[in-house]
């Protein structure tokens, strides 16, 4: 069983035909076994075989979400990507609010984020603007129509945007207005870069924000699957892995 958790977390899937040849059993007993591992949290049966449950309703407030050491890697290896005089936009996340606290460049930053903002006002080289609007509380954040409407007044170097979920599908998070917003951001922004642990990689939400063509630059902190990384090859996504303990430096 260890084994085909194992491959369904490297390949997404695993068919019947596969288990019969790497395991060398029958087709009844590659159907008992397939039928133990649906039971297992977060897999679900397919015609032939089994996937992992991507699709997730799960929704976490800003202020549940823990700081890892994963997202003070990945908050250093974004902060890196930061030259002199940019121009960016900043979207509402805990892993871009630790990397707001590194930025030891001059730049401009535009954010709809509350805590982006409060962190910003710390540094003097670096000026702010404030998308306007309707605030969210459970995201700490301003979204809807007057933000997106603001944001065409912008033109940046980069976007730094969070990560709900990412799978071969695209990007993609629970809220529509979210989901709008980002859309929004990305539009006015001559790269995007998206700062996503491994645990998001292959999960889906409902809301579609974009495929995998408008994404320029991906930064996680473990290395993609063999499946993955050749999507990312064909889209010419520059795929960064942040180290381990580099956050602590």
């Amino acid at each position: 069983m260890i084994h085909l958790i194992s491959l369904i977390e490297q390949q997404g899937k695993v068919m019947l035909h596969e288990i019969c040849e790497q395991f060398s059993v029958s087709r009844d007993s590659a159907r008992r076994d397939l039928v133990k591992l649906t039971q297992q949290p977060g897999i679900q049966r397919i015609r032939g075989g089994a996937m992992r449950a991507t699709l997730t309703a799960k929704l976490e407030s800003y202020a549940e979400k823990p700081v890892s050491e994963a997202k003070q890697s990945l908050a250093v290896c974004a902060a890196g990507l930061i030259e002199a005089d940019d121009h960016l936009l900043m979207d509402t996340s805990t892993t871009l609010t630790l990397m707001a606290a590194r930025i030891n460049q001059p730049a401009t930053v535009v954010t709809n984020s509350m805590d982006i903002l409060q962190q910003l006002s710390l540094n003097p080289d670096v000026r702010v603007h404030v998308l306007g609007g309707r605030f969210d509380s459970f995201h700490r954040a301003i979204l809807g129509a007057q933000a997106e409407k603001q944001l065409l007044d912008y033109r940046v170097n980069k976007a730094f945007i969070g990560v709900c979920a990412l799978s071969e599908n695209g990007l993609s998070t629970n809220n529509e207005q979210e989901a709008s917003l980002k859309q929004a951001m990305m539009a006015q922004a001559q790269q995007v870069i998206l700062v996503c642990e491994h645990a998001k990689l292959g999960q889906e939400n409902f809301h579609h924000i974009c495929g995998l063509d408008a994404i320029d630059v991906l930064i996680t902190d473990q290395p993609l699957t063999p499946s993955f990384a050749e999507l990312c090859d064909h889209h010419e996504i520059q795929v960064m892995l942040a180290q381990p303990n580099q956050g602590q430096r």
